[in-house]
């Protein structure tokens, strides 16, 4: 293996031995996200999971807004200032990022908390309100260690990238829940016994970002000399965050219209089987994201050495290794749905036609590569905006149109449907910014 190793182009040897850190983390994530999942539906059954659902969506649509895009910049920046060996800009653009999005993830959490029971209403469930104010504490955290999280990708810091994860987060969640569980909370206050648990998660994660990242970036840089460079400040920052908060906010459209729009036209079970039949199907891409993970800096690094050759090389090879693993996923899920599904309680196997439909969605999202993070990482983020906006616009539409007729069936078709318009419009926008396709073929 060692000698395989050193003999693979240095950028793919990179890419392997970084995504397979992020991957086994991924994968001790994914793996705690389903036994979270399974705790709360043996225990507690649809209805609790897709509360939780539901809470854990209005966290991370409030922690997305909250950051402002400047994760992506982080990613952005922190690569080509580390090229220019600039200390100075590299700790301004973590402060300045730090100083714009926390005092905005309080504004929000306090609107959250103050407007929990109205927007609880919109779901016509008075009882979402107090799982609705919870979570309203956890979003400065969310914002605070997702922050952090992105400063370590852009280091290239890729084990501590790995830790500050959502998987993470559901690790110690399960540890929380199993200890309030034991000192008696939960017994009347199951429906909100998850998200406290995962809150818990959340907050700690927060502290132990916040703590080491400002370490990791003292020590990044040491310059040679003293650096003559532009000053970044908040109007170049926010114009670079700004094109990627809009193609993140409507991928999360793309993401959590569906289950919002469940909540709203059907019930919290529903949510809940919908919920779970997605879970599954994203283990299809779960690889991806740690590929993407350490991928995403190195094409800002390729650009900024303007390296086509590079570049066009290693989403080559991250095709190839998507379709690698997906493959073997997507097969198995289409020949054993109602054994994943049924695992977890009877009342989910309703779910085994949208897991069909989503699964296929998502193999096609693994076998296109990573185009938005190509097109974002290369300047291209208005490009990448316009596609997702008009993909968002397709998925809301759908789904207003689908759900109410077909129920989960629709909002599986919506999100597929969407999902393929993206992808395939990025692969058409690479192909021609840089005269190559990201999809895996021989010639």
């Amino acid at each position: 293996m060692r000698t395989f190793l050193s003999n693979l182009n240095p950028d793919f040897k990179k890419l392997l031995t970084g995504s397979g850190l992020v991957m086994m983390f991924k994968v001790a994530g994914a793996g705690a996200g389903y036994v979270f999942a399974y705790l709360i539906t043996t225990n507690y059954g649809a209805e609790t999971f897709g509360i939780f659902e539901l809470s854990l969506t209005a966290l991370t649509i409030a922690s997305l807004f909250a950051r402002l895009g400047l994760g992506g910049a982080l990613v952005r920046f922190i690569p080509e200032f580390i090229e220019k060996r600039d200390a100075h800009l590299l700790r301004k653009v973590y402060r300045l990022s730090l100083l714009l999005a926390l005092p905005f993830s309080i504004v929000l959490s306090i609107l959250l908390y103050l407007y929990s029971y109205e927007l609880a209403m919109q779901f016509g469930n008075k009882g979402l309100a107090l799982p609705f104010r919870i979570t309203a504490y956890f979003i400065p955290f969310a914002t605070w260690f997702q922050l952090n999280a992105e400063a370590f990708r852009g280091m290239k810091k890729m084990a501590g990238y790995s830790i500050l994860q959502r998987g993470t987060v559901v690790l110690i969640a399960i540890a929380a829940f199993f200890i309030l569980r034991e000192q008696g909370f939960g017994v009347d206050e199951s429906k909100t016994l998850p998200i406290v648990s995962f809150g818990v998660g959340v907050v700690i994660l927060g502290v132990i970002g916040g703590i080491t990242t400002p370490r990791a970036i003292s020590r990044i840089v040491v310059p040679k000399a003293k650096a003559i460079s532009q000053e970044i400040s908040i109007k170049p920052l926010l114009k670079v965050a700004f094109p990627m908060l809009i193609s993140t906010s409507m991928f999360m459209i793309m993401n959590w219209t569906d289950t919002l729009m469940i909540g709203y036209y059907l019930d919290e079970s529903e949510v809940g089987i919908y919920r779970l039949a997605f879970k599954v199907a994203t283990l299809i891409t779960f690889a991806q994201f740690a590929i993407n993970s350490i991928a995403a800096p190195m094409f800002s690094s390729f650009k900024a050495k303007n390296d086509l050759k590079g570049l066009r090389k290693i989403t080559r090879n991250i095709g190839y290794m998507n379709l690698a693993i997906s493959a073997p996923i997507f097969i198995a899920i289409l020949i054993f749905p109602n054994f994943v599904l049924d695992f977890f309680g009877e009342e989910f196997t309703a779910g085994v036609a949208p897991l069909v439909i989503l699964s296929i969605g998502q193999i096609i999202n693994a076998l296109c590569g990573p185009v938005m993070y190509l097109l974002n990482m290369t300047g291209k983020e208005k490009q990448a905006r316009n596609i997702i906006i008009v993909a968002s616009i397709i998925n809301v539409i759908l789904n207003v149109y689908l759900i109410p007729m077909y129920g989960l069936m629709g909002a599986a078709i919506a999100t597929g449907v969407s999902t393929v318009v993206w992808n395939i419009m990025a692969v058409l926008r690479i192909k021609k910014e840089y005269g190559f396709i990201s999809i895996p073929h021989p010639f």
